[in-house]
């Protein structure tokens, strides 16, 4: 029934499934699409008649555990809170993997990213890249860092936003919380307000074995100096720090150094009506451009864990 192409950009293969007319994503073969996924790390899903009802069906299908990103909107549209939207403001963010950056809950495996309403005006692609070529491309020096010391990453937040993180309602389930992960160190301010620092493996390995660098980075600077990106609406929040795990914070160079590599390597996925992109989330980071004009973009998500038996 699926043709199966790639779409290339200039490193990167895509594998994008369509049927010859529009069909019925409920008809994909889910262990199929599971490998392929194991496989390749991405797939872009074009001409099926997905709805936002649809996704949520086809996802449960693919995952038994689903989470809420803590900063997104819930979109409800029939049996969970799961779906989410998709910021429909106009910035770039750069590559990153989901849920990363926090002790828990786990980061999800999968990710669906179905398109509403996709861009008029240039940009506004949801770009793709592959930690394993990532990995590849680091600096030995830089890489060598990474392996020994792992990497940390420090933040601030208020406390609405560390109650959506870590599903707790106050301060004393917070603390017995966090008082029993090795990895973090963290205070409390008389504001409530949770000042943390999580330890972590820099190079992991995706849910197929291979060793990625797959990592929240990009998406935790507290400021953009490359010049690529300087003058852009580009992602950054200025209390963020990201350190090697011995302490050191990771420089304006080896940052640049980063972003040169996911220059390098990114698809930018150019969105189409109820085009649905599934991703590998152990291997590979998303991010998405800005419009050079503002104009409608609406997309949702949903952030789910592989159920494992359906695949044996």
């Amino acid at each position: 029934m699926l043709n199966k192409k790639n779409i290339i950009s200039e490193n990167i293969p895509v594998p994008l499934l369509q049927p010859l007319s529009a069909a019925d994503p409920m008809s994909i073969d889910i262990k199929n699409l599971h490998f392929l996924l194991s496989e390749e790390g991405a797939v872009i899903l074009r001409n099926f008649d997905f709805t936002p009802e649809i996704l949520e069906k086809f996802s449960n299908l693919f995952c038994h555990q689903f989470h809420t990103p803590a900063t997104r909107s819930s979109r409800k549209v029939s049996g969970d809170n799961y779906s989410t939207e998709v910021f429909p403001h106009n910035y770039t963010l750069l590559g990153h993997t989901e849920g990363s950056y926090r002790p828990n809950p786990t980061p999800p495996e999968i990710c669906f990213f179905m398109c509403i309403t996709p861009p008029i005006e240039k940009g506004g692609e949801t770009t793709l890249a592959d930690g394993i070529k990532f990995l590849e491309l680091l600096p030995q020096e830089v890489r060598s860092k990474f392996e020994k010391f792992g990497i940390t990453y420090e933040m601030y937040w208020e406390k609405e936003r560390w109650m959506n993180e870590f599903y707790v309602n106050d301060k004393q389930s917070l603390e017995k919380f966090l008082s029993g992960v090795e990895s973090v160190k963290y205070n409390i301010n008389q504001h409530e307000e949770l000042h943390l620092f999580y330890t972590t493996s820099a190079i992991t390995k995706s849910r197929s074995g291979k060793k990625v660098f797959a990592t929240a980075i990009l998406a935790h600077l507290p400021h953009i100096t490359h010049p690529e990106y300087i003058n852009k609406t580009t992602y950054s929040k200025p209390s963020n720090r990201v350190y090697f795990g011995d302490g050191e914070e990771l420089s304006d160079q080896v940052v640049n150094q980063l972003i040169d590599i996911y220059d390098q390597i990114i698809y930018p996925h150019r969105w189409q009506e109820r085009d649905v992109v599934v991703v590998d989330n152990t291997r590979y980071l998303h991010g998405r451009t800005m419009t050079e004009k503002d104009c409608p973009r609406s997309l949702i998500s949903r952030f789910g864990r592989v159920n494992l038996t359906e695949f044996e």
